[in-house]
């Protein structure tokens, strides 16, 4: 099993890693035990563990003496604060849509550690994405905390933090496109640049040192720069030379990016006319991803309420239908990352062979 394989590498770590570091490697063990827990939702599983593999893949850097001084000091300030998040989001208590929201933010963060740890990354790029990733796991432990839900100290508080969780699914949307080796090189450090303007305002409005005026000037701030980094975010995916997948793969592939991104109530709503009789009424926990069962049918994988796992198969055309209803255009790529390319990708299918125009999707599409 992954979890296995995982935990075993944690051991090892732990027998490597500079002293002040062996509580953070212990934590990150209990949080794999953790996860086991059958009540853990499979999307929220596999994203704690790839979180938790990128973690440990940077403290073996960290351990290594090879790794330049100050690089090792920044990477063991990233891993101490997203162990942090993780143990939070992990808890059992709170709203379970905040878990999973914060869940895929931290994948994608620790994500973009491997471009961090790569040498041959720009000195300007690993920069840049230093400071992006610490600024998010920054903001991610301040957002609403999931373990003590409603405990703001008073509204405006409360406010940045609702600031905060609006903006970090599109940041790290923008984490999963600068981490794709895919994205040209000045698309990538575009987006980077962009991003870690918008990740240094969310650090400033979740400072408790900010004052009252600072955070209200930051927040009017971020709303034009989250604007301007989810446009860059099209440029950059746009630019990216994917190949062109079947209807299936590009159906499948997006299915799964919008499962993965989008919170359950939202998908059990806009599903709700498509599911199968027992799913509806045993009500779906979590629609987890799809795959490919021929060009017009895909094959849905969910966790139902009594935690079963179960499938079954959804015809494209009306799945894709009601999903682009879910996930509008502007949202696209804010929410789903590169990702969208394959949604869009889609949608012209749909277009050209079947005469279906999901018209959210083909703004701007290639076709």
């Amino acid at each position: 099993m992954q979890i296995d394989a995982t935990m075993r590498n944690l051991n090892e770590v732990k027998e490597r890693v500079p002293e002040e570091l062996v509580p953070t490697v212990e934590t990150l063990i209990t949080i794999m035990d953790a996860v086991e827990n059958p009540d853990t939702s499979p999307q929220d599983r596999q994203g704690v563990i790839e979180s938790t593999e990128e973690l440990s893949a940077t403290l073996t850097a960290i351990s290594d003496a090879n790794t330049p001084p100050e690089l090792r000091a920044e990477l063991t300030t990233i891993v101490k604060q997203a162990t942090s998040v993780l143990e939070v989001v992990n808890s059992p208590r709170g709203d379970g849509e905040e878990r999973s929201e914060l869940v895929l933010v931290m994948k994608r963060s620790t994500s973009t550690l491997d471009v961090i740890r790569d040498p041959n990354t720009s000195q300007r790029l690993r920069g840049q994405l230093i400071a992006i990733v610490k600024d998010t796991t920054f903001a991610a432990g301040g957002a609403p905390d999931v373990s003590s839900a409603g405990s703001a100290d008073d509204s405006q508080k409360q406010g940045g933090r609702q600031t905060i969780r609006r903006t970090l699914p599109p940041v790290s949307s923008s984490e999963d496109i600068i981490q794709d080796p895919r994205t040209p090189p000045k698309e990538r450090e575009d987006l980077a640049e962009i991003t870690q303007r918008v990740t240094a305002l969310l650090k400033k409005i979740g400072d408790s040192g900010t004052s009252r005026e600072e955070r209200s000037k930051a927040t009017k701030e971020l709303d034009e720069n989250t604007s301007r980094m989810k446009d860059q975010q099209e440029e950059s995916a746009s630019a990216q030379k994917r190949p062109k997948e079947s209807l299936g793969k590009a159906a499948a592939f997006c299915t799964s990016a919008i499962f993965e991104s989008i919170p359950e109530s939202a998908l059990v709503r806009g599903l709700k006319n498509l599911v199968p009789a027992p799913w509806a009424a045993e009500g779906v926990k979590d629609f987890w991803k799809a795959e490919e069962k021929g060009n017009e049918m895909l094959d849905v994988l969910a966790q139902l309420r009594n935690d079963e796992n179960t499938r079954s198969p959804f015809e494209v055309v009306p799945l894709i239908t009601e999903l682009a209803e879910v996930v509008p255009h502007d949202r696209l790529y804010g929410r789903l990352g590169g990702s969208a390319s394959f949604c869009q990708q889609t949608a012209v299918y749909l277009d050209e062979e079947f005469g279906v125009t999901v018209g959210p999707w083909l703004t701007n599409a290639d076709g």
